[in-house]
This record gives structure tokens, C-alpha cells and sequence, in this order.
């Protein structure tokens, strides 16, 4: 390897030397690009090649070209290029055949070797790398409609493009990019030509291009995909008229509806959806045609996705199809539709509440009554009882007989938001009282889960003694959370006038209801006797915690007690 080395920067002398000539470079940095290059030469050549090490020589190489074209424009030097340029130039092309040799399945490295062609003015290697690439990557269709837009777009030769892609289909027939970029392509070369024989002939040739692909593929999204093409590149009516007509054709779908509907808002016109147009000319031609198609899809069709599509479809509707007020109003058109048939979304539903509130255009009865008559899927929403809960937010009785309803249908985490919400708003200590009375023989996971929260607003309402009796109350009806208890105790610890003895007694209720589970009860125990009560019994309820404690947390416990005495 050292001796390969030796000789690919003996090679290099002459390069060095002319740029010493030439004053490029001076000495010190002539003596630094010699050891880069030998350490570079060096890493390519280990046994075990690495990508990085390419990577960086490529790049060293190529840095060296840019500094030395700026060197030579502020010098004005224009002599020994070849000797300096070209030689690098050469030695770089060497590096690349040896980096793709070795990295065969790394594409990119393929299109950082043709720019670097192109750059150096190395043209006629270009074809052959990629003659290479799709030797090896040719199971790829992205692979040869890189290839075709290389020669489309670098190339500028439409010919060469049109080669590959019908190689390519040839390999993948079922590919649908490599068809559309074929048909672009015949659609670019039709409208370049003048003579009307020559014109007529392409036009066919792109027919058969399109008819083969929908035969290969038949499937809806390259229908649309062709018609985008037709329109992208302006091409002939004869060709457009045939896809509208195919597209029309398969109205059995509903996705075609919506297609069609969302080109009519565009200003693409099918003639045969005029017949289904019949609202007011208060809208222009594209909004009434697209609502006439939606209109008759929905019927074909009473899907609640497309009904979504329908009303996001106006809400995107641009300033040329009609104006925001005439936008708001066929969008609240289609949400009553949605709604009087019982396909809207959730979140289609709460988005026309809340259009209809910012207009004021529902009175407190006519929203309860849409809230009534809500599709299943909806009833099951969070968003409907909170609706409901703000409509009866003077009765507090009728609150909580939409709570309750509410915790019937809904998740758990969703009923507890809502019974949070309205503990949060009760206003009068009868009114809380009400609602201690419903959890005091109840059994719902829901509202047990809102215990400690109950105790602590009878506590700001009430009082401690009124704080005292709920607790009493709310510990004869187990499970309880640990929270409701800690409540209790922290409402104590904060009077004025602390009564140690009631404190003990609540956490001698905490350790005989959690004390299995949880060693933060004790800690806190030991810790509210020796900092406010007695420190002689910390030693005793730290014996007893070791012995109610399961097996597995008595180690844990006995660390987590040392380490805070040594805090």
C-alpha cells in the first residue's frame, strides 16, 4: 500500500511544482496540500475502506479547484491550467470510479460524480455514469426518472429523456411516475412543434402514452395525476376531453366527486355536473358548481368524510371564487346539511358551533336543540356536554343531571375534566353541599376521583369544621386517594392554632388505608412527628412502616429514610 501511495504523490510533483511557479501558493502551503494528500491517499487505500474517507478527499480536492480559480482571477493568471488544473481534475475522476467501485449501492454518489463532469467539462463521461447507475440500480423506477430529468433538464435533450423513460417502463409497467413523466414529455415536444402533421402526430403518440399507463395501472390517483398534467402543461383539448370523460366515467367512486369539485372551485369545468347546480346565483359559477356537486355526492354518498372535504373545501376557497361573507354562508349551508343528515365530524360539529355563536346567529334554544339531536358519534364527545353544561349554567340541578348523563357515555378522563369544571365554578355553599349529597352514596371511579378536590372547596366555602365533617363522611366510603387525606392534613397544618392530635389521627388513617403501597406515607408521617409533633414516636412508625410495607418496598423505604437524615 506505501509503495502505491509513494507514487500517486510522486505523480502529484509536477502539479505542486508549477504551482510554486506560478505563485499561487507559497512554499509553506504547497508543503501542507503535499501532506493532506498523502494522509488522504493513505485512508483510501486501507483495506478497510470507510465512506467518510472519499467523502473528505473528494471534497479537499474539490475546495482546491474553487481556491485556486479565485487565486488566479486576483492574480489575472491565466497559464498552466493543464498541468494544474487538469491534473486534478483527472486525479479527482480516478478517486470517483474508486469510490463507486467500493459504494456501488450509495446513489448519490452517481449525481455528485455527474455534477463534478460537468463542472470540469468531462461531458462525455456523463452517459456512461449513468449507463453504470442504472446497470446496477435499474430495479429502481426512481432511478430512471432521475436519469430522464438529468438529460431533460441538464441535458436539455428531450430525446435521450423520452429513451430512458421508456426503458424504464419497459423494466417497471406498473411504475405510474415513469408514465407521467413520459407524458409530460410528449405533451412538452407537442407543443413545439409548428406544422400541424407533425403536431397531430405527437398528439397521438401522447394518447397512446396515457391510455397505456391507465391500462397498466387503472387506479384513480393517476387519472387525476394525467388531468394536473393536462392542465400544467396546457395540452391539446382533444387529450384533455379524453381524461375528463374517462375520470367521469368512474362517478361510481366518491373520491371522483370530490376530485371534480375541488378542479370546479379551480375554474376547470365538467359540463355534465350543470344539470345538479341549483343554488342561488348569489355565488359565482365556480362556487355554485362546486356546491352543486358536493350536493349531489353527498346524496349518492352521505359519507362523513366527504362532507368534510366539502366544508374544508370552501373554508380554502380562494378570494376569485368568492368573497369571505359569501364563504362563511355556504359553509354554514353545508354544516346544516351535514348536521340535519347526520354526517358531520366532531370537529366539523364544533367548528359550526362556533361560526354560528361569533355571528350570533343561534339563540340558547336553538343550540340545545342542535346539541339533542347530535349523530352517536358525536354524542360521545366531550366537546357536547360542555356545550350543554354552558347552556344550564344558572340551574344548578340541570347541571348535574347533564353530569351525570355525561359520565354514562363518556371516558373517564373526559367526565373528570367536566365535573372538575364545575366544581371549580361553584358560587354558594348550598350548591356545594348539593353536590357533596350526590357522592355520598355513589359508586362511579369518576367521581370518587374528585374527592380531595370536593374536600378542599367545602373547606373555602365552609370552613374547617365543615372541611372536618366531609372528611369524616368521605373516609367511611372507601377507596379513597391518598390526596384526600394529605388535603385533610395540610388543611390542618395551615391553621394558626395547630391540633397536633387531630393531625395524628388523619395520618394514622393515610398508613392504615395506603400504607401497604406507598413509602412516601410513612416518610411524611415520621416527619410531621419529628418537626410539629413528638419525635419520640418517629422511632416506633418507623418499625411499624418496615412491617406493613410489602417485602419489596422495605429496602427502598429504609434507603429513602437514611438518605433524608443525611440531608
Amino acid at each position: 500500500m506505501a509503495e502505491q501511495v509513494n507514487q500517486r504523490i510522486e505523480d502529484m510533483i509536477n502539479e505542486l511544482e508549477q504551482m510554486r511557479r506560478t505563485n499561487l501558493f507559497d512554499d509553506e502551503e504547497i508543503r501542507e496540500l503535499s501532506r493532506k494528500r498523502k494522509e488522504f491517499e493513505y485512508r483510501i487505500q486501507r483495506r478497510v475502506k470507510q465512506k467518510e474517507d472519499f467523502v473528505h478527499y473528494i471534497a479537499f480536492e474539490l475546495a482546491l479547484l474553487q481556491d485556486i480559480s479565485l487565486r488566479r482571477k486576483q492574480a489575472k493568471l491565466g497559464e498552466k491550467k493543464k498541468d494544474i488544473e487538469y491534473a486534478i481534475a483527472k486525479r479527482l475522476n480516478k478517486v470517483f470510479k474508486q469510490f463507486i467501485y467500493r459504494f456501488q449501492n450509495e446513489v448519490e454518489i452517481y449525481f455528485e460524480y455527474i455534477i463534478f463532469c460537468q463542472t470540469v467539462g468531462f461531458n462525455s463521461a456523463v452517459s456512461g455514469i449513468i449507463g453504470q447507475m442504472l446497470q446496477i440500480h435499474g430495479d429502481k423506477p426512481k432511478m430512471w426518472l432521475m436519469a430522464s430529468k438529468w438529460e431533460k433538464q441538464e441535458q436539455q435533450n428531450l430525446e435521450s429523456a423520452r429513451s430512458f423513460l421508456l426503458k424504464g417502463i419497459h423494466r417497471h409497467p406498473e411504475s405510474d411516475i415513469l408514465y407521467l413523466e413520459l407524458f409530460q414529455i410528449e405533451l412538452i415536444l407537442c407543443a413545439s412543434f409548428e406544422k400541424e402533421e407533425e403536431k397531430e402526430k405527437q398528439i397521438k403518440r401522447a394518447d397512446v402514452v396515457w391510455k397505456n399507463g391507465l391500462k397498466s395501472l387503472n387506479n384513480l390517483k393517476f387519472l387525476f395525476n394525467l388531468y394536473d398534467t393536462c392542465i400544467r402543461f396546457e395540452a391539446d383539448k382533444s387529450i384533455t376531453e379524453c381524461i375528463k370523460q374517462e375520470i367521469w366515467s368512474r362517478t361510481s367512486n366518491k373520491e371522483v366527486w370530490s376530485y371534480i369539485a375541488s378542479k370546479e372551485l379551480e375554474g376547470y369545468h365538467w359540463k355534465e355536473i350543470e344539470e345538479f347546480v341549483t343554488c342561488e346565483k348569489k355565488y359565482s359559477k365556480e362556487l355554485q358548481y362546486y356546491i352543486g356537486v358536493y350536493q349531489e355526492a353527498l346524496q349518492k354518498f352521505p359519507d362523513e368524510k366527504l362532507c368534510t372535504q366539502y366544508i374544508h373545501g370552501l373554508l380554502g376557497a380562494n378570494e376569485t371564487a368568492c368573497t369571505d361573507l359569501q364563504k362563511i354562508s355556504a359553509v354554514k349551508e353545508a354544516w346544516y346539511y351535514g348536521h340535519d343528515n347526520g354526517i358531520l365530524s366532531t370537529e366539523i360539529f364544533a367548528f359550526g358551533i362556533e361560526i354560528l355563536k361569533m355571528e350570533n346567529e343561534i339563540s340558547d334554544e336553538k343550540l340545545s336543540e342542535l346539541l339533542d339531536n347530535v349523530s352517536m358519534n358525536i354524542y360521545h364527545d366531550k366537546f357536547i356536554w360542555e356545550e350543554k353544561l354552558k347552556l344550564c349554567k344558572s340551574d344548578e340541578k340541570k347541571m348535574l343531571s347533564v353530569l351525570q348523563d355525561a359520565t354514562k357515555v363518556l371516558k373517564s378522563e373526559a367526565a373528570l375534566s367536566l365535573w372538575n369544571s364545575m366544581i371549580d365554578n361553584i358560587e354558594s355553599k348550598d350548591s356545594l353541599k348539593n353536590l357533596y349529597r350526590r357522592f355520598q352514596n355513589c359508586e362511579s371511579a369518576v367521581l370518587l376521583a374528585l374527592k380531595p378536590k370536593l374536600l378542599h372547596k367545602m373547606y373555602e366555602y365552609s370552613g374547617l369544621k365543615a372541611a372536618r365533617d366531609m372528611y369524616e363522611e368521605l373516609i367511611k366510603a372507601p377507596p379513597t386517594q391518598i390526596e384526600t387525606h394529605t388535603v385533610m392534613i395540610d388543611i390542618e397544618k395551615a391553621q394558626d392554632k395547630k391540633n397536633i392530635k387531630i393531625i395524628r389521627k388523619y395520618y394514622e388513617c393515610l398508613v392504615q388505608h395506603h400504607g401497604k403501597e406507598s413509602i412516601e406515607v410513612w416518610m411524611d408521617y415520621i416527619k410531621f412527628e419529628s418537626e410539629l409533633g413528638n419525635a419520640q414516636f418517629a422511632p416506633n412508625i418507623y418499625r411499624r412502616a418496615i412491617g406493613a410495607l410489602k417485602k419489596e418496598l422495605v429496602d427502598e423505604f429504609i434507603k429513602a429514610q437514611t438518605l433524608s437524615k443525611i440531608k
